[in-house]
């Protein structure tokens, strides 16, 4: 009686896997196996069921990733691209397995039958796709390269891995978000990139986190298409302010979008609580030279090192700014039917000249090919009211 009732209960559990769920079960390779899950998905009997499909993906992707992994560790010739697909297709089928094998069953309880069988075996996989992201990006295929790094990135943060030991010490993160960016950029795709950078902004290495604030602003920057577009990209580099407040470069993208879109008085505002920045004073110069409040912005840029990024640009806007005051100056004196000045403001004009002098030619021992500012005409100019003919001619084909 007691072998009767086992042999009835046996046959019971049996009965319970439905028929979509014992072919999968049977499917003999990765292709027919995803087929038969695509296709019958909603034909398989509760969440349970789908965790087990799941988990079939799992296992025949590994046995493809495994046979060729096993091949490199002994030397003998491998498919690496078999290898590094079957790695991503192992983590992206668990990764879901995981989401089903998380839910109550009937009975209102969680039991999970494939997290830490998964957790354990799939870190080989995981440390395949940053390779293999690695051999794409070298490969030029950018597409690849952020699928690979991103899923290296993005399954750590994912519950089935997430209370892993070897995730707790996994130092690849940043870099992974990195590289992920940089391909996503490549491949123009500026949201992708936007939002997989985010790890690589606090990661351990200055260079990577320096990298990475380059890559986010650049394809933030990229993203603005619309007058839409554009306030979002305000709005996001306000919070990204608000969370990297000593970050020059976050300052300065955030900076320039204020002045581009005449938000002034904001500017101001984000320039006196940042008041010891040499930036706010640099921002505070170009607000008071559009106003042309040219003494002001001179002594705004005034206060700027020479040893400061922006020094070339600074002195060379501060060479404008006087250049602008001789012309006012010139203007005013001047008389209205000759032109002439006093001898006495014509030596008050050409001092002026000479001061605005000194900061062009400034500007052109930082910038001799003039691939930053256009300084050569506007000092040819300049030599050509102070009457030197020789450094005049010199400019002329400048």
């Amino acid at each position: 009686m007691m072998m009767a009732i086992m042999f009835v209960a046996s046959a019971a559990a049996f009965a319970g896997d439905s028929d979509a769920l014992k072919a999968i079960l049977k499917a003999k390779t990765y292709a027919e196996a995803e087929q038969l899950l695509k296709t019958n998905l909603s034909q398989l009997a509760n969440d349970q069921e789908k965790a087990e499909a799941y988990n079939k993906l799992v296992e025949l992707a590994l046995d493809a990733f495994n046979e060729q992994d096993t091949k490199r560790m002994i030397q003998q010739p491998f498919d690496a691209p078999v290898m590094y697909d079957n790695a991503y297709k192992a983590l992206v089928n668990a990764m879901e397995c995981e989401k089903y094998d998380q839910l109550p069953n009937a009975k209102g309880k969680i039991k999970p039958r494939f997290h830490s069988k998964n957790q354990d075996r799939l870190n080989a996989a995981r440390i395949a796709v940053i390779n293999g992201g690695v051999e794409a990006a070298n490969n030029q295929d950018n597409k690849k390269g952020y699928d690979y790094f991103s899923m290296y990135m993005n399954s750590a943060k994912h519950p089935l891995f997430a209370d892993a030991e070897y995730i707790k010490k996994d130092s690849n993160i940043g870099l992974a978000s990195y590289y992920a960016g940089r391909c996503a950029i490549l491949n123009e795709d500026y949201a992708a990139a936007t939002a997989a950078l985010d790890d690589a902004l606090n990661d351990t290495s200055a260079e990577i986190r320096n990298g990475a604030f380059e890559f986010k602003l650049y394809a933030m920057n990229r993203s603005q298409k619309t007058a839409a577009d554009s306030a979002k990209f305000l709005s996001d580099m306000k919070e990204l302010m608000a969370k990297y407040p000593d970050n020059d470069k976050v300052f300065g993208t955030l900076g320039d979008a204020l002045l581009q879109q005449d938000k002034t008085a904001e500017l101001q505002e984000l320039c006196s609580k940042h008041a010891n920045n040499p930036l706010a004073g640099i921002y505070l110069g170009m607000i008071a030279m559009n106003e042309k409040k040219y003494d002001e912005a001179i002594a705004a840029f005034s206060k700027i090192a020479p040893e400061h990024p922006s020094f070339l640009q600074v002195v060379f806007n501060r060479a404008v700014c006087k250049l602008n005051l001789a012309g006012e100056f010139q203007d005013k004196n001047s008389n209205k039917n000759t032109g002439a000045m006093t001898p006495d403001n014509e030596a008050k004009f050409k001092a002026l000249l000479n001061d605005a002098r000194v900061d062009f030619e400034k500007a052109r021992e930082l910038d001799p090919e003039q691939q930053t500012v256009r300084w050569a005409v506007l000092l040819r100019n300049i030599y050509y009211n102070l009457g030197d003919e020789a450094k005049y001619k010199e400019l002329e084909n400048l």
